[in-house]
């Protein structure tokens, strides 16, 4: 055989292999085109769940801003009726400091009445007063809170002298 007759077997069987090759590669980038068109579809039918979740997720994170603005807000009341009671005690404190000194001062008035400042007691200045003068004396008022280590601050009761 010649020269001539094997360069031409050559070239065809360089041809052949080259179509061979060519035509593999066009199965494989269609069976590629085919494996990417079922992976999208999977995504595209877990694009609703996807986007469920998001939505579960956005409401849940509402929900949660929600939950902290209200208790803010409840802190913010909550300190704000802390400082309503303060400044309730210091006017009730006051309040009670004048109305004692308003007892103190009717008991330093009264001669009937005499304060025992070491015990907080109230005693009556004449034991043997007769029955009318005892019933007058047990009309007066005394300060309900005269000691000061009285344990009772808040009592408001009123105490007759005996």
């Amino acid at each position: 055989m010649s020269t001539a007759v094997w360069i031409v077997i050559a070239v065809v069987v360089v041809l052949l292999v080259v179509g061979l090759a060519l035509a593999l590669s066009r199965k494989q980038q269609a069976g590629r085109r085919a494996e990417a068109g079922r992976i999208r579809e999977k995504a595209a039918e877990r694009t609703s769940e996807v986007e469920e979740r998001q939505a579960i997720a956005d409401e849940s994170a509402a929900k949660a801003r929600r939950a902290q603005a209200d208790a803010e807000a409840k802190s913010a009341e909550a300190r704000r009726l802390s400082l309503q009671a303060e400044t309730h005690q210091g006017d009730a404190a006051t309040s009670r400091d004048e109305l004692d000194n308003e007892f103190a001062r009717a008991n330093k008035i009264d001669p009937d009445v005499k304060t025992g400042r070491e015990q907080g007691t109230v005693n009556q200045t004449n034991a043997d007063q007769t029955n009318a003068d005892q019933t007058n004396a047990a009309d007066r008022v005394v300060p309900p809170h005269t000691d000061p280590t009285h344990a009772d601050r808040n009592h408001t009761g009123e105490h007759r002298a005996h």
